[in-house]
This record gives C-alpha cells, sequence and structure tokens, in this order.
C-alpha cells in the first residue's frame, strides 16, 4: 500500500515544484550562516536544492533523506565534489566532529517525535555553530483539502507574473494533484505559538521569524559548550 506520507511516488514532480517555488527560505537562510563554515549538514535535503547553495559557502557539506528517488535525483543533478548524500533517517545521522551548520528545511512534521529530533540535532551542532531550523504551520494540525486548493487558487495570478503562464499553469495542476493532497493530508503541523514553545524548549533563546507558511528558528550553540 501507498504510504501518503512519502514523496517517492512524485518525487521528479517534487523536484520540478520545489524549483519554481519563490526562494524565499532559501534567502533568509543565508543570512544566518556561521563564520565558520568548514562542515555543514541539511537534514531532509529531498532532491538537494538548498544542499547545493550550502555547497557554494562551506568546504564540506552532508545531505540527509530517507526517500530514495529525491536522494538519486540530488545526486544526478546537485553533486559538485565537496557535497555528500547520504540515504538514511536524520536521527541515524552522526556526523563525526559535528558540523557548523545544521540545517533543516519543512522536513519535520513528518516525524513522530520532534522533541527527540530536536535535541538529536542539537547534539550534531559544533561549539559556536549555528542552527536553522525551518518547518510548516498552521492554524489547525492538518488542514482540509480545500485550503490548500484555494491557496494554490490564490497563488495562481502571481506565479504567471513570477514565472509566466507555462510554469505557473504547472504549478497549479501539481498544488492540486491528488498524490500531492493526499500527502498533506497525512502532515500534522504545530501552530506559530506552539513552534516557539517546542522548538524553544529545546533550543533556550532561539530568535524565531514568520516565513509564510512556515515558521523559522535560528540558534547558536555557546562557544564553550
Amino acid at each position: 500500500m501507498r504510504n501518503p506520507q512519502s514523496f517517492d511516488e512524485f518525487a521528479a514532480d517534487y523536484d520540478r515544484f520545489a524549483t519554481l517555488e519563490p526562494p524565499t527560505i532559501l534567502e533568509w537562510l543565508l543570512t544566518h550562516l556561521p563564520t565558520l563554515r568548514e562542515r555543514a549538514l541539511d537534514a531532509g535535503c529531498g532532491s538537494g536544492r538548498h544542499t547545493l547553495a550550502l555547497a557554494d559557502r562551506f568546504d564540506q557539506v552532508v545531505g540527509v533523506d530517507i526517500s530514495r528517488p529525491l536522494i538519486d535525483i540530488a545526486r544526478q543533478k546537485r553533486l559538485p565534489p565537496n557535497l555528500q548524500y547520504c540515504l538514511e533517517d536524520l536521527m541515524a545521522c552522526h556526523g563525526p566532529g559535528g558540523f557548523d551548520l545544521v540545517f533543516s528545511s519543512t522536513t519535520l512534521h513528518h516525524l513522530p517525535d520532534i522533541e527527540s529530533a530536536l535535541v538529536h540535532l542539537r547534539g550534531l551542532v559544533r561549539p559556536a555553530g549555528t542552527i536553522v531550523l525551518i518547518d510548516n504551520v498552521a492554524s489547525r494540525p492538518t488542514p482540509p483539502r480545500w485550503v490548500h486548493v484555494l491557496g494554490a487558487l490564490r497563488h495562481f495570478p502571481a506565479d504567471v507574473r513570477r514565472m509566466g503562464w507555462i510554469e505557473a499553469r504547472w504549478l497549479f495542476v501539481f498544488r492540486t494533484s491528488r498524490p500531492w493532497l493526499e500527502h498533506l493530508a497525512s502532515d500534522r503541523y504545530l501552530s506559530r505559538r506552539e513552534f516557539e514553545r517546542v522548538y524553544g524548549a529545546a533550543f533556550p533563546g532561539a530568535q524565531f521569524q514568520e516565513l509564510g507558511y512556515a515558521h523559522g528558528l535560528v540558534w547558536r550553540q555557546p562557544p564553550n559548550a
């Protein structure tokens, strides 16, 4: 039986979708990179769009994802010499020596125990390193499908202006497709307030930022940790 949480069935379409989305998350991420840029981790890297951008700014980058089709796409399309992709659950990732940046985008809501995941990611950050975490949020744990369809309609005119009719039409069709809506119906989100409570408990003193449909966190590991 197909797992609606999985990206495997529509990996190629999801890669195109991610490429066509406005670069809001990437632009925000790049303003919060640590000073020392030896090693970075992208936990839940998907097909490697953000991972590739990090590879332009760090000596070594590791991208981890549980979806084989997405990792295959990443290795085919986005694999400079200083970038390594690992097919594994992010909870199994144990980078020797830690990372100067631990980054995750729109991934953690898929995990059954988010508190344990946050503690695990915190343990991967080097002293004076940086955590940047971004995830989807919503006013209810799982919004009904009509909310996503209405969102696709609302964004369509701006998408046409931004990328033209052909790409905007494709993006609308994907956003309202059965596999994508079934995937979204399997998600469970935190509200913005819950996000700050849960993430703030794991990262005291973190900074938070609203990012449209998502919420972001930036936290610096103390130098003497």
